[in-house]
């Protein structure tokens, strides 16, 4: 081979440059698969429980219709049971429906994390409930005339369902996982409706309601962070297009 035909060669320095562009194209971060889930695969066969859980949560709103004085006194204790209200029914009817139609089953044998599309839906549930049950219980402040201050309502409907969404993260991994929260909540409500027990409630300053809010915020906030982040060494998987 003569000098006219020979094929010149990269020198290091260009080697190294081709290798590390390689590398880096190689390496690049994939996109997360969930991010790509579309909602209608997201709620794909529990529409209807969905729908359920909206018409409960929209539910405390039939008490502008009463007199006042009737749930003025119990404004705080209302809202504070009421605030989970479309959370908890939807995270339960899920939950019930999917083990009790086998499609639970079938969802651990393909490609997405079951744990990344439960956190997904509860991230759902939750933005469903601050759209719906937060707005209900400023309209049964304003249907009470006022009867406490508007920020204190605030802080209690936020650290009521942000205090039971980390309950539920917390339990899920439990055999009755769904109906510990919904049992607690449920004994609360019936203890906290009695007049004289409804006053510890009213006693709590605003702001701890609201560092109770953080609190539950960023239990959820790490605990949805880690089922998203699932390494999936399980094998629980779903799949979707």
């Amino acid at each position: 081979m003569n000098d006219r035909t020979r094929v010149p060669m990269p020198t290091p320095m260009e080697r190294g440059a081709a290798i590390r562009r390689i590398v880096d194209r190689g390496l690049a971060p994939a996109r997360p698969a969930w991010r790509t889930l579309p909602l209608s695969t997201l709620v794909f066969g529990v529409e209807d429980c969905l729908f359920l859980a909206v018409v409960l949560g929209l539910s405390p709103a039939v008490l502008v219709r009463a007199p006042a004085e009737i749930f003025a006194e119990h404004l705080a204790a209302v809202i504070f049971i009421t605030s989970p209200l479309l959370y908890a029914t939807a995270y339960a009817l899920t939950m019930w429906k999917e083990a009790l139609s086998g499609t639970m089953d079938w969802k651990r044998t393909c490609r997405l994390p079951l744990q990344t599309l439960m956190a997904l839906r509860m991230l759902l549930f939750g933005g469903a409930a601050v759209l719906v049950c937060v707005p209900v219980n400023l309209l049964l402040w304003w249907a009470s005339g006022g009867a406490l201050p508007l920020v204190r309502v605030l802080g209690v409907s936020f650290s009521s369902l942000f205090l039971y969404a980390a309950l539920s993260l917390a339990c899920r991994r439990l055999r009755w996982g769904p109906a510990v929260p919904m049992a607690l909540w449920s004994l609360l409500g019936l203890y906290f409706m009695q007049t004289r027990a409804a006053l510890p409630l009213d006693r709590i300053p605003t702001a701890i309601f609201f560092l109770l809010a953080g609190g539950g915020l960023l239990l959820c906030t790490g605990q949805l962070h880690a089922m998203l982040h699932s390494t999936n060494k399980g094998g629980f998987t779903y799949a979707f297009r």
